[in-house]
């Protein structure tokens, strides 16, 4: 039903993926385009994103993003971030984007509560209530929660080695438990190639995950 992807973006992915050898990590173009969809929609001005890895989920965000609008991207990898910059200046949107190297939870603890309105999730998924846990209090009143993976069919084996991948299987489901089931949070599940959890924010205390 949708056109091609777009040459630019097509150019970004091969060039990125095929000239390091990398795995292909990013999100989906499904996932992409609701990303986009729901940035432009909700009009966030204060947007964090947990895992860049090459800027492709970052790059429609961006291209979501209100008149004012920033995201900084977190990323552990220096090398994936310095390519994400690069890729962010080729799809134009550099100048919204900031992408800060380092371990994504240091950041997130030295922010203000309540101080941001968008949050998009896609990193080491043995982490994902761990993440939950730092953003919620980050996020205002109607602030939107968004995680990548929610589906969790593919090979996580690299991210918990020790037992095949089961422990971030794991991770995710309770991320999902503890999103569904929560009064605070207004979830639903968006059948994206990977599956988004997508969740917003009405109530101030989060439960245990």
């Amino acid at each position: 039903m949708f056109p091609p992807r777009e040459k630019l973006l097509d150019l970004i992915l091969r060039d990125s993926l095929l000239a390091n050898d990398l795995r292909p990590m990013q999100i989906d173009d499904d996932a992409a385009r609701v990303l986009q969809l729901l940035t432009t929609l909700h009009r966030p001005q204060r947007v964090v994103e947990i895992g860049t890895f090459i800027g492709y989920s970052a790059i429609h965000i961006a291209r979501g993003l209100p008149p004012g609008g920033r995201l900084v991207s977190l990323e552990a990898d220096a090398g994936l971030a310095n390519l994400a910059r690069d890729n962010l200046k080729t799809a134009g949107v550099a100048d919204s984007v900031e992408v800060v190297t380092g371990p994504a939870a240091a950041y997130l603890t030295e922010l203000a509560q309540e101080t941001l309105d968008m949050v998009f999730i896609d990193a080491d998924k043995v982490s994902y209530s761990a993440y939950l846990k730092l953003c919620f209090p980050l996020l205002r009143q109607g602030g939107l929660l968004v995680a990548d993976d929610a589906l969790p069919d593919g090979d996580f084996s690299s991210e918990s080695p020790g037992d095949g991948g089961a422990g971030a299987v794991r991770a995710i489901n309770a991320y999902n438990r503890a999103t569904a089931r929560s009064p605070l949070l207004l979830s639903a599940f968006i059948g994206t190639g990977n599956g988004l959890m997508v969740s917003c924010k009405h109530g101030d205390q989060l439960g245990d995950t």
